[in-house]
């Protein structure tokens, strides 16, 4: 990105001005361990799978941090730089040598020191010795000092206004591998006045990579809907000259399905695409787009199963490339991003402790029952993450092997909603993508009090719309959780997160920043594919050598490894190293 549109961090005079009143630390070690954990992935929206991460500390606390850390996947050793330093014992820890230890040349990428002790003592300590303080993003405080560098995040801090631009800048900070495939694309001149459409949910990382899409050369234009739109990051992506169909966009029009028409109005030659929405939309009621649209990269399942369908009936008349499908898609952004960033979004909406004066029953995920329905590589992120916290998990699907899947990773396994264990359910998560997964059926089931949310998400993926033709009542708690009740029972209670959307793009900042940087690279690649030309009408897989390329430069610029140097596959049927006559037990030796 270039540094004519980034914006300098505010600078603060003393961060210690902005300490907050007396914090509510649990007693329970595992409860604040993973509030620390959530306050760091809040403030950063950072990912902790496959990130290089250190716990500073002994003993009860410490020990919880890093079990939840290694439930989530992150790393706890290795030869690279920690990305985020964990503070457990404050005491312990004078913050003069956490600062000399962590500290990275001005210009890096900081450590981040995390700490939930009350006083801020870290911030207090590094301003009294004379370290410059100047927030990178809200609830996130870089000090500086004599060509050093260091970020700190302290609950007892509270965070400044927030500000779009700083929040797409420190997303394109930890966006290697998109920043390095776009700048091959700019020095090939591949997309070099080609339009190109981007139909995504609208955060931070969807503007780094428009932006990203411009620098390169391209005309871009961004749709998205109005339950998926940042407003603030709308209106900064439109300030930085990038035409934005969806609202805070300058010129946006009223109505989604205005945006999403005028998107296609605008002729692009290519798209990115979220749900096969805007390519549906083009062969179906803006069927002139498709004299001009030479592709389409789709990012999601849900966007790719009526793909298939169109295929299959032969009405699908660009080829689009299935990037959902893609290894470095599928196995990280669904798996890992998504069970991620869903369950610390639910976490947070239901945290005792950050919302005392509401009338919901909240409760900490520790000890809570949660039923993930679907156990795709969505649904195996939630499980994971709510595990990892303290849940117990429990997994309805309609496929039996994925059931049994379920079971072997050690969660209960519900046979259907007439399974007596839904009663004793607390949280029941969809993450099928599927239209009404949760059904007017189940949501008379459940017990009163249950929570409900979508992971992913579809419109509809929970039955709201039955459940207002058939007289429920609705009230809102606060804009993210709402109480819904049966005319024949008003006094019971379900509760829904988010109106039914994504309650991870709806009620937080979306999937973690860099696994959103390999779903981008894999996009770029799936863009370099399609411009290269040469592919049918239909839907294609992407070229998996593409893939390598995208992992290879994720481990090398985020590790600092290199992929190993293997013996290339032999070019036959079925990729064995040796011609299927070579076997065990011939007698006499093949030709």
């Amino acid at each position: 990105m270039s540094e004519s549109r980034s914006t300098q961090p505010r600078h603060i005079e003393h961060a210690n001005n902005n300490v907050r009143g007396p914090l509510i630390l649990s007693d329970n070690p595992r409860i604040r361990a993973q509030r620390l954990i959530r306050l760091a992935g809040s403030r950063t929206n950072l990912l902790f799978a496959g990130t290089r991460v250190e716990v500073r500390g002994s003993g009860e606390l410490a020990d919880a941090v890093r079990e939840t850390l290694r439930g989530f996947g992150a790393r706890m050793r290795g030869t690279d730089r920690p990305r985020l330093v964990f503070v457990t014992d404050d005491l312990a820890n004078n913050p003069r040598a956490l600062a000399a230890e962590y500290g990275v040349a001005a210009g890096g990428i900081p450590t981040l020191l995390v700490s939930d002790e009350p006083s801020a003592r870290i911030s207090r300590v590094l301003t009294t010795r004379g370290w410059a303080a100047s927030e990178l993003r809200a609830g996130v405080v870089g000090f500086s000092r004599e060509g050093r560098v260091i970020a700190v995040i302290e609950a007892a801090v509270e965070p400044g206004a927030d500000n779009a631009d700083s929040r797409i800048d420190w997303a394109w900070s930890a966006m290697p591998a998109t920043a390095a495939l776009a700048a091959e694309l700019s020095s090939s001149g591949l997309l070099s006045g080609r339009r190109i459409g981007v139909s995504l949910v609208l955060e931070p990382k969807t503007a780094a990579l428009a932006v990203a899409l411009t620098d390169a050369g391209a005309e871009v234009a961004v749709f998205s809907a109005d339950s998926e739109t940042d407003p603030a990051v709308a209106a900064a992506l439109s300030a930085r000259g990038v035409r934005v169909c969806a609202p805070g966009g300058a010129g946006a029009a009223a109505t989604d399905a205005e945006n999403a028409a005028a998107i296609l109005d605008w002729a692009p030659d290519l798209l990115i695409d979220d749900g096969s929405h805007l390519v549906r939309l083009a062969h179906t009621e803006r069927r002139g787009t498709l004299d001009t649209l030479r592709g389409a990269a789709e990012e999601t399942t849900s966007g790719v199963r009526p793909l298939v369908e169109m295929a299959a009936e032969g009405e699908l008349t660009i080829p689009v490339i299935a990037v959902n499908d893609a290894r470095t898609k599928g196995l990280f952004d669904n798996l890992h991003g998504t069970g991620q960033s869903c369950v610390l979004a639910i976490a947070d909406l239901l945290d005792p402790v950050a919302h005392p004066a509401r009338t919901l029953p909240l409760r900490d995920i520790l000890g809570a029952r949660w039923l993930v329905i679907g156990f795709g590589p969505v649904g195996q992120g939630v499980a994971r993450h709510a595990a990892a916290l303290g849940a117990d998990v429990s997994v309805l699907d309609r496929d039996p092997v994925r059931a049994l899947a379920a079971a072997h990773d050690g969660y209960g396994v519900l046979s259907n909603i007439d399974d007596s264990e839904l009663t004793e359910i607390d949280v029941v998560v969809s993450a099928t993508g599927v239209w009404h997964t949760v059904d007017l059926a189940l949501l008379e089931r459940v017990a009163a009090d249950t929570v409900v949310a979508v992971a992913g998400g579809i419109d509809d993926e929970i039955a709201l719309d039955d459940a207002r033709d058939a007289g429920w009542s609705v009230r809102e708690i606060t804009p993210q959780v709402s109480a819904w009740s049966a005319p024949e029972r008003p006094e019971r209670t379900v509760y829904v997160l988010a109106d039914g959307g994504g309650v991870n793009y709806t009620a937080a900042e979306g999937n973690p920043i860099e696994v959103m940087d390999l779903s981008f690279a894999t996009q770029l690649v799936a863009l370099r594919q399609l411009s290269n030309g040469g592919l049918e009408p239909g839907l294609h897989p992407i070229d998996t050598a593409a893939e390598a390329e995208v992992a290879g430069l994720v481990l090398e610029q985020r590790m600092g490894r290199t992929t190993l140097a293997l013996q290339a596959t032999p070019d036959r049927a079925g990729g064995a190293a040796q011609h299927w006559s070579t076997h065990r037990y011939r007698a006499t030796p093949a030709e």
